[in-house]
């Protein structure tokens, strides 16, 4: 009898290609999850093959777009590198043999094959998974790939490709050979490297990852993944499209001093976990609750070799308690045993998760269960300073508004839902230069009642810049609930924004339904804040630095099954500041209305505010008595703009007459009438 053949497996490697990228996308959870993957494996493991394990000196990573002949290329380089070292093979037996023996620096075997990896434990990545995203990445599922070897000093070119029968392959050419393809596959138009780096160059890129790389949101990923590396060794990461160059930065949130923070404190080195090893470095806390914190910083990152591998939100860890969600920091661990443990037994095989039941994840993830209850109970967060200061605001000024209604009444100066109508252009204040305009949102009906099962359309707001640079800046769009104050996010996105109109962001619709939305009055709102420093000044003269709020005059109401009610012109707003100059400002809405926004941090105001004290009477009639200046300032601006409207003589009298110093003493008549009225 014969012996029987033995087969080698087939693989359908075009559906493992999908798999493991669903994995990815899975984890990741947002719409950019292949340019955020990609950036972070590709950024890994350039920064586990750097020369210099200790400071990184002479290390730099890139992603730059670009066109070689009639086709577009994502190339990603690093220098300061090993390259792809390791025994050069010819046929599938050598390389084969080379895999199982699993030695440590056959970096260039393991690159080329998918599921194999034999980097030290401390290293970030160990499982080989990474390089796939690689070929996801091109919409042609080829990449192709060069090098020069610290270890031989020679050069190495190759390429790798899913072919017609679902099997991928590549191909390694050596020295000139490798020399002499490089030139052919480009027409000459690359030379091969000369100095220890590598590149991949990934053709026809997907969509997605060349638009984050003209926008710059690619840098955001970058930064936030790799933040502990630009702030410890100053790492440098960038992106690169056809000619223009921008390196990724500090995140503002991570620097040493945050002007929104409002308490700190650092913990640590500590035992996790008594009787066992498990040591953190240092965990730090921070409080920040006027900060608007990004979406991508909540929590607490779990750092690991430079790298931030997941967040945990603190208000997931201790709920149902306030000021949770206002907690960010980040951990650092130990490498031995428990940073090495977490990655080895914990940490999900594309480095954005861990499993927190099991040990040592779930020492550490009590441990900072107890520091944040701690930090909690020593600033007073659960009782929640801030919220009592939004309370007694708010209710002071809602009271303001209701004793100025027969003001509004008697000059003539309405809300919307009552004698509105489209006020001429000239009423407005001049355009910021940086702004977000939400011109194309789309109500079921006006006025904006919306029911259930009804959709808002378009959205999204649309940056704008009319200066001569281009910035980088953050912008959040969310929905906010007037019942509770709870927020419901539609988008964030940190891009370059360039001189001129940006691209929209936001969501094409928003379904109200039963699940999301209780009955009552949202807002939807939105604002810009800058992420860089500049020379460059607001119109009230501030200097944008990191940090810089830009724009925040975003306000649409809106009112689920339920009548908007008939309000009044115009609604306050608190807006801290530390500009002497500013007490009060006002601006139109999109409502029809006016949004007055107040000083809370200045002198004359701050000590108005009284949390814990139930008093809104100091703020209330302060804010009534400068809102009525504010209504006379309003309404004489409207009859401006329409010589036709005769409702208030004496302002006519006074816009005929064009003479300047005859309004003050109105506004003090008028005044003086308003409050012997109130007060009697």
């Amino acid at each position: 009898m014969e012996p029987s053949k033995i087969f080698r497996q087939r693989q359908n490697d075009a559906r493992n290609i999908e798999a493991i990228a669903d994995e990815y996308k899975t984890k990741i959870k947002h719409d950019l999850w292949l340019v955020d993957g990609l950036q972070k494996d590709a950024i890994q493991n350039s920064w586990d093959a750097r020369m210099d394990k200790k400071h990184a000196t002479g290390w730099e990573c890139g992603f730059s777009l670009m066109r070689i002949g009639n086709q577009e290329i994502l190339c990603i380089s690093d220098s300061g590198t090993t390259g792809l070292n390791g025994t050069e093979f010819s046929t599938e037996d050598e390389m084969t043999e080379i895999l199982n023996r699993n030695d440590e620096g056959e970096d260039l075997a393991y690159f080329l094959n998918s599921n194999w990896s034999a980097k030290k434990s401390e290293e970030g990545g160990s499982r080989g998974r990474g390089k796939t995203l690689f070929l996801r990445s091109s919409q042609d599922r080829k990449i192709y790939f060069d090098s020069f070897r610290s270890s031989d000093k020679t050069y190495l070119f190759g390429e790798l490709y899913l072919d017609k029968d679902k099997q991928v392959k590549f191909t390694p050419y050596y020295g000139i050979e490798g020399e002499e393809k490089i030139k052919i596959i480009t027409e000459g138009e690359l030379t091969p490297l000369t100095q220890p780096g590598t590149r991949v160059f990934i053709t026809n890129p997907d969509a997605s990852i060349k638009q984050s790389i003209t926008n710059g949101t690619i840098l955001s990923f970058i930064s936030y993944s790799s933040w502990e590396r630009i702030k410890k060794y100053q790492a440098k990461v960038f992106i690169q499209f056809y000619g223009e160059k921008k390196y990724a930065i500090l995140p503002y949130w991570y620097e040493n001093e945050v002007k929104d923070v409002l308490n700190e404190k650092e913990y640590g080195p500590e035992i996790i976990k008594e009787k066992t090893q498990y040591k953190t470095k240092r965990l730090v806390l921070r409080y920040a609750p006027n900060a608007d914190i990004p979406e991508t910083i909540k929590g607490i990152a779990i750092q690991r070799n430079g790298m931030t591998i997941e967040r945990i939100l603190a208000d997931e860890l201790v709920p149902h308690e306030e000021g949770m969600s206002n907690i960010y920091g980040w951990l650092e661990m130990e490498c031995k045993p428990l940073e090495e443990e977490m990655k080895l037994d914990c940490e999900g095989p594309e480095h954005f998760n861990f499993n927190w039941t099991i040990r040592p994840a779930k020492y550490l993830r009590d441990y900072i269960r107890l520091k944040i209850k701690d930090f909690a109970k020593e600033f007073k967060i659960m009782s929640s300073e801030q919220a009592e200061r939004n309370k007694v605001q708010k209710l002071a000024e809602e009271k303001a508004l209701k004793s100025l209604a027969p003001l509004f009444k008697k000059i003539g100066l309405f809300g919307h839902h009552k004698g509105y109508k489209n006020r001429n252009k000239s009423k407005r204040k001049k355009d910021e230069p940086l702004r977000l305009s939400t011109k194309d949102i789309e109500f079921p009906r006006e006025p904006r009642r919306i029911n259930y099962d009804e959709k808002i359309n378009n959205v999204y707001v649309i940056p704008i810049n009319d200066l001569e640079k281009d910035i980088l800046v953050r912008v959040h769009m969310f929905m906010v609930s007037k019942k509770d104050g709870r927020s419901i996010e539609i988008a964030e996105r940190e891009i370059f924004l360039h001189p001129g109109i940006g691209e929209k962001i936001g969501t094409d619709s928003i379904i109200v339904s039963k699940n999301v939305f209780e009955k009552g009055e949202y807002s939807i709102r939105a604002n810009m804040r800058s992420l860089q420093d500049t020379n460059l000044r607001l119109p009230d003269g501030t200097l944008i630095e990191k940090g810089t709020k830009l724009y925040e005059r975003v306000n649409l109401k809106f009112y689920v099954e339920t009548d908007p009610p008939e309000h009044g012109p115009f609604d306050f707003h608190p807006k801290a500041g530390e500009n002497k100059d500013y007490l009060f400002d006002w601006d139109s809405d999109e409502d029809g209305g006016y949004i007055i926004y107040y000083n809370s941090n200045h002198p004359k105001i701050k000590p108005l505010i009284k949390p814990h004290s139930g008093e809104v009477d100091p703020l209330s009639n302060f804010l009534t008595e400068q809102g009525a200046l504010l209504a006379f300032q309003i309404r004489l601006t409207e009859l401006i703009a329409d010589r036709e409207n005769e409702t208030d003589k004496e302002f006519q009298e006074v816009i005929k007459s064009k003479d300047l110093t005859a309004i003050w003493p109105i506004f003090l008549k008028k005044y003086s009438e308003f409050l012997w009225d109130l007060n009697s």
